[in-house]
């Protein structure tokens, strides 16, 4: 299992993913530094600024689309054609295409957690973050990642960036670049 614990960057390891966090970075550092975490992949942008992502005409026209509250991409063959982020922001990355059901509306705490309907985890701020595994959160997030089985989970607060991959080789990447790197 990776524990480690830099200044920069927090990261460990839960099954098959491999996880850090960071406050030192954001989304922007982390898709200039490692594009290779989506590229040639398909992208569903769960949250967009606490809420859906809105697409414009050209997003439309480009082959993005969305489906109950979430947002698809085409193949992501440029860094520069993806959606501006908002903060609050959360992605879920796959090597094909995919349909994630529906974003779910009640209490998490409440409600089971269901195949086919997805809880966005990264509106819940500092609240949400891997590095600190006795809260409530960190095991749903781990159930849902379960059925969702992403190559990689990308989320950022504005304060705390949340990378999750089961791509030992990107993770590996990201990992070194956002390590060595000072935003």
């Amino acid at each position: 299992m990776l524990d480690s614990q830099s200044p920069a960057v927090n990261a460990g390891a839960c099954g098959a993913y491999e996880w850090l966090t960071t406050f030192s970075h954001d989304f922007d550092n982390l898709l200039t530094l490692c594009p290779t975490t989506v590229l040639g992949k398909y992208v569903a942008v769960t949250s967009f600024d606490s809420g859906s992502l809105d697409l414009s005409s050209q997003e439309k026209a480009a082959g993005w689309g969305t489906r109950s509250g979430i947002a698809y991409s085409p193949l992501i063959e440029s860094v520069g054609a993806l959606p501006e982020r908002g903060g609050f922001d959360e992605w879920y990355v796959f090597g094909a295409p995919v349909d994630l059901g529906e974003k779910g509306q009640g209490n998490i705490f409440e409600a089971p957690l269901l195949a086919g309907q997805l809880e966005v985890f990264v509106n819940f701020g500092e609240g949400f973050d891997l590095n600190q595994p006795n809260g409530h959160l960190v095991p749903l997030f781990w159930r849902q990642l379960e059925w969702i089985r992403p190559e990689s989970y990308i989320a950022d607060t504005h304060l705390l960036l949340t990378f999750v991959s089961a791509n030992k080789s990107v993770f590996a990447a990201v990992y070194q670049a956002l390590s060595e790197s000072r935003s």
